[in-house]
């Protein structure tokens, strides 16, 4: 992906064609170089994902195009085999005894049910908002069409970082296909007063 030379949207990429689903298996999507700025920016990513059987989507933001290190935030969406229910985990990167990392979740949450038309009952689909701060924290938002309302979820034990940095996007088990995803910079200030007009549920994630 090469970054987009509009600044006035701070646009880094945007991918939208449900004609042409990008199925993830055995595929890395990560940035040409490291140009995500998130010492004074936002990172957003908007993502719309089908997964089936039992699969897991991973989001890595403040890593290296070289790879990963202790910094690297891991959000984890991931879903069970024959049934629609799926789970959000964040995680952290630790070096095993031969200096290989390892993922480590710390927090995990059942994800509330989006309605979408399906008819194969084991394939789900997911859309919602990733955002990175650059800070100690990272946020999830989900719509939750019962309630009508946005649901926020947090991890809030991350290192902060004033560096260029880079994201990936991947995944493991029986398949996951992406429908959507747009990459941007957004200003902090205007994203958290647009959702404070909203009706928002904040919620931490239960440890498990």
């Amino acid at each position: 992906m090469n970054k987009d030379n509009n600044e006035d949207n701070k646009e880094l990429r945007s991918e939208n064609d449900n004609n042409h689903n990008i199925i993830l298996k055995n595929k890395i999507i990560c940035l040409d170089e490291d140009c995500i700025a998130i010492k004074s920016l936002s990172l957003e990513l908007k993502i719309s994902i089908l997964m089936s059987g039992e699969s897991n989507f991973y989001i890595f933001t403040r890593c290296k195009s070289s790879g990963f290190d202790e910094s690297t935030t891991v959000c984890c969406i991931s879903k069970e085999l024959k049934s629609a229910r799926k789970f959000i985990s964040f995680a952290v990167l630790e070096k095993d005894e031969n200096d290989n990392f390892l993922i480590k979740n710390l927090k995990k949450q059942e994800i509330p049910h989006q309605t979408h038309h399906i008819e194969d009952l084991d394939l789900s689909e997911i859309s919602f908002t990733f955002l990175d701060n650059g800070d100690n924290r990272v946020f999830v938002y989900l719509k939750e069409e019962l309630q009508n309302s946005n649901m926020q979820l947090m991890g809030d034990f991350y290192e902060p970082i004033n560096t260029m940095s880079n994201m990936m996007l991947a995944c493991s088990g029986d398949l996951v296909s992406l429908k959507e995803l747009e990459i941007r910079h957004i200003q902090r200030d205007l994203y958290v007063n647009e959702r404070n007009g909203n009706n928002v549920n904040v919620q931490c994630c239960e440890i498990f």
